[in-house]
C-alpha cells in the first residue's frame, strides 16, 4: 500500500476532493481510477453543498446606470474607477464590448448617484485619487 501522495512513474496526482485507489492489487481493474464519491445522505447527486460564504457574482447583482451629461443612460455590471476613470467589463455578444473606457467627467454625477440609489445600488466614487473602487 503507498503512503505518500506523490506520483509513481509519471502517474498523476487526483484532483482535491476525488477518490482514487491508493493501493495495488493483482486483480482485474488494478491500477484504475474510482468514481468520485457517492453523495452524502441529504445531497443529491446533481447539486454541491452550497457555500453561504460564496462572494455574490456580477450577474447576480443588479446592474448599475451611468448617467451621461448628453442624457443618455448606460447598465453596467461590472467595473472599476481608477485615477478619474471608469473601466467597465462586459461581454462582446450581450453587451457590444469586451472593455470600455468612460471618463467621469463625461458622466451627470448627481444623477447617476440618484438614479443608482433608487435602484437600491451601491455606486460608490473614489474619495481620493490614489483611490480604486471596483465593482464584482
Amino acid at each position: 500500500m503507498r503512503v505518500n501522495p506523490s506520483p509513481i512513474d509519471g502517474e498523476a496526482l487526483p484532483l482535491a476532493g476525488s477518490s482514487t485507489v491508493l493501493g495495488r492489487d493483482s486483480g482485474p481493474g488494478a491500477g484504475l481510477r474510482r468514481a468520485p464519491s457517492a453523495p452524502r445522505p441529504g445531497q443529491n447527486a446533481t447539486t454541491a453543498p452550497a457555500n453561504s460564504m460564496a462572494a455574490p457574482r456580477a450577474n447576480d447583482m443588479p446592474s448599475a446606470v451611468l448617467v451621461f451629461r448628453d442624457g443618455h443612460r448606460e447598465d453596467v455590471r461590472d467595473y472599476t474607477i481608477a485615477d478619474g476613470t471608469l473601466y467597465a467589463r462586459g461581454d462582446l455578444y450581450t453587451d457590444g464590448y469586451w472593455n470600455k473606457k468612460i471618463d467621469l467627467a463625461t458622466l451627470n454625477i448627481p444623477e447617476t448617484l440618484q438614479a443608482n440609489e433608487t435602484r437600491n445600488v451601491n455606486f460608490v466614487l473614489p474619495s481620493s485619487p490614489n483611490e480604486v473602487i471596483t465593482r464584482p
